[in-house]
């Protein structure tokens, strides 16, 4: 169905006039709101058309339905024309409908103006628009911009399945950016994850691996702290930008003396230490079925961000608390020698009996252990598995009244201090380990982008040992990698309980 020039006037003075009650300026109109109102208006236009006045017979109820015009770059450019008319102009003065040109003149002089204007340079690294510190997102319905306003389940939520689609156009394009790029757009119908696409094959290497886009790698990466122990407790992140990182550190302080009238001052230099942290790689390998890989379904791609995302963060919590420390691996706080180890099998009856089996004193004789050492008391928990977790919330008091069940059940506290459980710290031969410490004191290291690579022909080996072909059982394998150390600012931060008896 054409448009008539009275129609399309009519069309461009509502998309005008809603465009403009929508946005601050004129200039923030972007081709997609334009598209998008332009076809509101066209479905309403329709929708009159075939409505009958009251009063009156359907006249028209066997008449075949009038299709909605179609929205032609013609029909598109021609709104533009008008929009970027008035962008100088005065407040708007209708125009008569004769007056106004064709689609024909409109479009012609469009493509005029277009050969004759300066063409501007192409921005190849969409990526620092988004990600530059305090910077505002460059386009007002920028991914940036949207999970900015959006709430922390929908912004989660979000998140993971924009990583999970990155994930799947790798995997389509086997690591080609370019194809990368084709299936965002054509598959998935994101051009905004297109152009990040086309971004890191104009400035990124391929050799080792395949980057996801800034823009969402960044995003994983702040989803990804709030599922570890670590950083939810309040590790600290540094930049590592050539792999390496010195950080010193105070080991001895002055201290504030007071002397007589006309004594000399003391003088004691303080010691410095230094904590070295050089990149170790992190990584992970996670089989995913091709069906979900296929699937162009949002809540698939959400499932796919959230597996790479647990593996990840499973793994910077294992460097951080049982790393073996060396060339290739983190040294973990309960292998690190210089903290202070407390065997719960040696301990007072008061906190423990011979077997290691706590009592309801052990958490304040643990805190206090740490406290002497003049620890700072901004990032103080503990950390255990979910076995000693159960134990504390089962422990009654001389009437039967439980300790600590109503504090952990309410505020996820013990002994008012916050705790996270995680079945990384195992429980061996009925034994286990408890940490308590200042985690702003545990540093982690990281430098350059996550990686993504994807295989097809790989095969992996499951928890029982077997050799898994992915593709016999059509499956993908979903390699991440990133680079990471992890250290401690200050060894007397820390305490951890050894030979802690558990039922479980």
């Amino acid at each position: 169905m054409k448009l008539t020039p009275e129609q399309l006037a009519q069309l461009i003075q509502k998309v005008m006039a809603n465009l403009a009650a929508s946005k601050e300026t004129v200039g923030s109109f972007s081709v997609e709101d334009i598209l998008a109102e332009i076809s509101v208006q066209l479905d309403e236009m329709t929708a009159d058309d075939s409505e009958p006045v009251d009063g009156e017979e359907d006249t028209k109820a066997d008449e075949p339905a009038k299709e909605t015009p179609d929205v032609s770059p013609e029909l598109v450019e021609a709104v533009l024309a008008a929009i970027n008319g008035a962008k100088a102009a005065e407040p708007a003065v209708e125009t008569p409908a004769s007056e106004l040109p064709s689609q024909v003149e409109v479009h012609a002089e469009t493509k005029a103006l277009q050969r004759t204007a300066p063409q501007p340079q192409m921005q190849r690294k969409y990526a620092n628009i988004f990600l530059a510190p305090g910077a505002t997102a460059a386009h007002p319905n920028s991914f940036k911009s949207r999970i900015d306003s959006l709430s922390v389940p929908e912004r989660r939520r979000t998140v993971y399945g924009m990583f999970g689609r990155a994930i799947k156009c790798i995997h389509a394009a086997a690591g080609d950016f370019e194809r990368a790029a084709y299936a965002a757009e054509h598959k998935f119908m994101d051009t905004e994850m297109a152009h990040e696409f086309k971004a890191l094959s104009a400035t990124s290497p391929t050799d080792g691996g395949y980057l996801v886009p800034e823009i969402y790698a960044n995003e994983i990466i702040e989803m990804l702290y709030p599922m570890t122990v670590i950083y939810s407790l309040g590790a600290r992140r540094l930049g590592m930008t050539n792999g390496n990182l010195n950080l010193p550190k105070q080991k001895t302080g002055t201290r504030a003396m007071f002397v007589g009238e006309n004594r000399q001052i003391p003088n004691k230099t303080p010691k410095f230490g230094n904590l070295k942290l050089s990149a170790k790689k992190l990584t992970a390998l996670i089989p995913m079925s091709n069906d979900l890989l296929r699937s162009t379904s949002f809540d698939n791609d959400v499932i796919v961000g959230q597996d790479v995302t647990k593996q990840m963060a499973l793994g910077a919590d294992y460097g951080a608390l049982s790393g073996t420390g060396g060339e290739f691996q983190p040294l973990g706080i309960t292998k690190n020698k210089n903290v202070l180890h407390i065997d719960a099998t040696s301990l007072d009856a008061t906190y423990a009996n011979a077997s290691g089996v706590l009592t309801a004193a052990f958490p304040n004789y643990i805190v206090a252990a740490v406290l002497k050492n003049n620890v700072y008391a901004d990032g103080l928990g503990f950390v255990f598995n979910t076995s000693v977790e159960q134990f504390f919330k089962s422990l009654r008091d001389n009437v039967g009244g439980f300790i600590f069940a109503d504090e952990m059940n309410k505020n996820n506290t013990l002994a008012g201090y916050p705790y996270k459980a995680t079945n990384l710290l195992e429980t061996t031969g009925g034994k286990t380990q408890i940490i308590f410490g200042n985690w702003n004191d545990l540093v982690i290291g990281e430098q350059g982008a996550l990686e993504i690579e994807t295989s097809r022909e790989g095969s992996w080996t499951d928890e029982t040992g077997t050799l898994v072909s992915a593709f016999e059982n059509d499956q993908t394998l979903v390699r991440a990698i990133n680079h990471i150390d992890i250290g401690l600012r200050h060894d007397e931060s820390f305490a951890i309980a050894d030979k802690v008896s558990v039922p479980v």
